[in-house]
C-alpha cells in the first residue's frame, strides 16, 4: 500500500471508529474523560524484554484499567510519530506538542480501547463486545472496506455464539468472527494474530501462514492482539483506578504520554532483561513472520545480514520493532548488532529519563523474576504496593502463559546465537548500561 493511500485508510479508519462508537456504544465511558483519570502506570522497556507478559497480568487487577493492545496505535491513529525521512524515529523531539485537540483525542482514543477485564466466567454485555471487536479489527485492517453495521453484525454473531458468561473464551469468539468475515470475502489471514496454530488450522484449515507483512495493514504491528471483554468503571469510579499503559516505543515518548492525562500522577516501572536473551529475542522476531513496523520504503533500503534478502523483497523495507534516534546508521549492519542497538538505545534512553527526574522514581523489575512463580507473587505484590493498587488482585484469573512469544521461553535459550552475541559483550556502552541494569558481561554465559 503506497504512503497517500495507507494515510487515507488510517483517516478513514479513524471515522469508522467514531461511528462504530456513536451508534453501537455511545455511553461506553459513562461521561469520563482524560480529566478523570488520576493514576496512571507505565511499564518501560525495551522490546523483547517481557513488557506484554507483565502488562497481561497487571490488567487483570481489579483497580487497573487496560487497553487491549498498545498505546501506540493510537498516536499514529491521529497522526502522531510518522517517519518521512532518515532524521524521523520513534523519538519525539523535545517539547513535542501537537496541540490539545490531538491530545484530547488520542487520550480518548486510548480510554474507549481501555477498561476493567471482566472477571473469567462472570457475563459480559455482547454489545459492548461487539463493538470494541469491530474498533479493533479497523485498526489492524485499515483498509478494508467492510460495511460497519455487518462488521459489528459478524462480531455480535461470533460473540453470541460462544456464549458470554462461564467457559466463554475470547480467542475462540475471535476465530468464528474471522471465520464470518471470510465467508463474506473479507481476507483477514488469521495466521497474523497471536493465536494458537492449532485453532488457526480447526478454524481455517485450506489458510497457510504468508511470508512478508499484512497488505493491508496499517495501524497495530503484528501478532494482532486479540480484544477481551472490558468494561470502562466510568467518570466517578476512573479516579479510583490506575490506568495501565505499555508500548515499547513510549521508552521515547514518557514526555508526551505524560501529556495526554495532565492531571494524573504517573509511575513507571523499569522492567529489564538479560541484554544476550533480549538481543536474542529481537533476532527471533526479524526472522519470523510478525513485528513488521515501519515501512522505510522511499526513505531507506536496508542491507541487514542475516534478515535482508532478494528472495523477500520487502526485508529490504521493512524495519521491525521500534526505530530509534540514528537508524539510519544500520541500515547494513548484521543483525545482531541491530538489534543490540536497539536494546541499548531504548535502555539508555530510559536511564536517561530516570536520571533527569522524568520518571519520578521508577520501580526496578527483573524479567528473570517473573519466570519462576514464587518469585512472580512477590513481584507483583511489590508492584501492586507500588502502583497503590490492593495487595490481593494482581493477575487475578490471568494465565502467566508466554505473550506474543516466537519460541516458548527457556532458560539460556539465547546461547543457540552466542558465537554472534558475545562479541557484543566487548562493546564498551553495552557492558555500562548492562551493569547499571544489574546484568555482568563478563559472566553473560551464564545469564539466563
Amino acid at each position: 500500500m503506497k504512503a497517500a493511500e495507507a494515510a487515507a485508510a488510517v483517516r478513514a479508519a479513524a471515522g469508522k471508529r467514531r461511528q462504530i462508537r456513536d451508534k453501537y456504544c455511545p455511553g461506553r465511558l459513562g461521561g469520563a474523560g482524560a480529566a478523570d483519570i488520576r493514576n496512571v502506570l507505565v511499564i518501560q522497556s525495551a522490546s523483547r524484554s517481557g513488557s506484554s507478559f507483565l502488562y497481561r497480568l497487571l490488567s487483570g487487577h481489579p483497580d487497573v484499567i487496560s487497553l487491549n493492545g498498545e498505546d501506540i496505535v493510537f498516536h499514529k491513529l491521529n497522526g502522531v510519530g510518522s517517519v518521512a525521512s532518515a532524521a524521523d524515529s520513534d523519538s519525539l523531539p523535545p517539547g513535542f506538542d501537537p496541540g490539545p485537540a490531538v491530545l484530547a483525542r488520542i487520550a480518548g482514543d486510548i480510554l474507549l480501547d481501555s477498561g476493567c477485564v471482566h472477571p473469567a466466567g462472570e457475563p459480559f454485555s455482547a454489545e459492548n463486545f461487539a463493538a470494541d471487536c469491530a474498533q479493533r479489527f479497523l485498526l489492524q485492517w485499515p483498509g478494508e472496506a467492510t460495511a460497519l453495521d455487518e462488521l459489528y453484525a459478524y462480531a455480535l454473531s461470533a460473540i453470541e455464539g460462544a456464549g458470554t458468561g462461564a467457559g466463554f473464551d475470547h480467542r475462540l469468539a475471535w476465530a468464528a468472527f474471522l471465520k464470518f468475515l471470510a465467508g463474506r470475502g473479507v481476507k483477514a489471514d488469521p495466521w497474523r494474530y497471536d493465536l494458537r496454530p492449532e485453532l488457526i488450522r480447526s478454524f481455517f484449515p485450506q489458510a497457510e501462514p504468508e511470508p512478508g507483512p499484512p497488505l493491508k495493514g496499517g495501524l497495530e504491528d503484528t501478532p494482532f492482539v486479540i480484544p477481551e471483554p472490558r468494561t470502562f468503571p466510568g467518570a466517578a469510579a476512573a479516579g479510583e483506578k490506575t490506568l495501565l499503559l505499555k508500548s515499547s516505543s513510549n521508552c521515547y515518548r514518557a514526555e508526551f504520554i505524560k501529556k495526554l492525562f495532565p492531571g494524573a500522577r504517573f509511575r513507571f516501572v523499569r522492567l529489564a532483561r538479560n541484554p544476550m536473551a533480549a538481543v536474542s529475542g529481537l533476532m527471533d522476531g526479524w526472522q519470523s513472520g510478525g513485528f513488521f513496523s515501519h515501512d522505510l520504503g522511499g526513505i531507506a533500503e536496508l542491507g541487514i545480514a542475516g534478515y535482508s534478502s532478494p528472495a523477500a523483497p520487502w526485508t529490504g523495507n521493512w524495519w521491525k520493532f521500534d526505530l530509534p534516534p540514528g537508524w539510519a546508521d544500520y541500515c547494513r549492519k548484521p543483525l545482531a548488532e541491530v538489534c543490540a542497538f536497539q536494546w541499548l538505545s531504548a535502555n539508555r534512553r530510559i536511564l536517561e529519563d530516570s536520571a533527569a527526574g522524568l520518571l519520578g522514581e521508577p520501580l526496578r523489575v527483573r524479567y528473570e523474576d517473573l519466570l519462576e512463580p514464587a518469585r512472580l507473587r512477590l513481584e507483583l505484590a511489590r508492584i501492586a504496593a507500588f502502583a497503590g493498587l490492593r495487595p490481593d488482585g494482581a493477575a487475578a484469573g490471568r494465565s502467566a502463559d508466554p505473550v506474543m512469544a516466537v519460541t516458548r521461553p527457556r532458560p539460556h535459550k539465547w546461547l543457540k546465537r552466542k558465537e554472534e552475541l558475545l562479541p557484543l559483550c566487548a562493546s564498551r556502552e553495552l557492558r555500562e548500561v548492562s551493569s547499571e541494569l544489574g546484568y555482568d558481561l563478563d559472566g553473560a554465559e551464564g545469564l539466563p
